[in-house]
């Protein structure tokens, strides 16, 4: 697994890859928060680029893998390699060590999806989540070379930004998904303008590559939904599942677009 952010870049290098956020909540309110990657689409798209993607003989009977890794348990089982590790990544490795890491790969079927997750006790355990996601993506031993490639290369602006941040609000009556812009001394609407500049040169290139992604959002909650304020939503048919997306290079430009307002059924 030391290579797979390196891989997430290049599968998005090379073509779209998907990006669903679900939140699954119990009775309680704890539950389940999951983001994946989805790069099957991509990994065709280089294996064509290769000259693999016409070969008709491809036998069958390719990987299956779903494999899931919690941190805390590979702390206690390498607990001894961790404890020798230096002092940055071992701090790193207990701040996250309620997270978890899942690989679903089906070359048959043309599956390939990585999704980093946790399990929440309530809704106060997400906050500082993206620090968490940073902290965990630091752990890989290729993250040099991501942060290299996001820096250095015109495709690092289609990799997500790092200017904002995701709260979450979950009450008996509803649930809300809020962005905060992080740039200081300019106004959230000049903010927001900042993120992604359509009309720069370099990103005019690559635009057209990223038109069929998208980022998702997948929310399960204990009760019906009543209302969400997202055009096109859509519902399952108890109304206890809702989810909606927004194509990525809008999201890169206004990753408000995402924020929702959830209202459930009274009972």
């Amino acid at each position: 697994m030391k290579n797979v952010f390196l891989l997430i870049v290049f599968a998005c290098f090379i073509a779209s890859c998907n990006v669903t956020e679900s939140i699954v909540f119990n009775q309680d309110g704890s539950g389940d928060f999951l983001v994946t990657y989805e790069m099957g689409e991509a990994m065709k798209a280089f294996e064509k680029s290769m000259g693999g993607g016409d070969n008709k003989e491809k036998k069958e009977g390719g990987e299956v893998m779903d494999t899931t890794m919690v941190i805390a348990d590979i702390m206690e089982t390498y607990k001894d390699s961790v404890a020798a590790l230096p002092e940055k990544k071992r701090l790193a490795m207990e701040a996250v060590k309620d997270m978890y890491m899942r690989m679903q790969v089906n070359e048959d079927e043309g599956v390939m999806n990585f999704g980093m997750g946790m399990q929440f006790e309530s809704i106060e355990d997400l906050r500082d989540l993206s620090e968490k996601f940073k902290k965990l993506q630091s752990l890989n031993a290729q993250g040099d070379q991501v942060d290299a490639m996001k820096e250095n290369s015109p495709l690092g602006n289609f990799m997500g930004n790092e200017n904002s941040d995701v709260a979450y609000m979950y009450t008996n009556g509803g649930f809300s998904r809020m962005t905060s812009i992080k740039l200081p001394d300019e106004t959230t609407e000049d903010a927001v303008d900042e993120l992604f500049d359509e009309t720069d040169e370099n990103n005019q290139q690559f635009i057209a590559y990223f038109q069929d992604s998208f980022y998702n959002v997948k929310l399960t909650f204990p009760k019906a939904v009543k209302s969400i304020d997202i055009e096109g939503a859509e519902f399952s048919d108890d109304r206890k599942t809702v989810t909606y997306k927004t194509n990525w290079v809008e999201y890169l430009k206004n990753p408000k677009l995402l924020d929702a307002n959830v209202k459930f059924v009274d009972e």
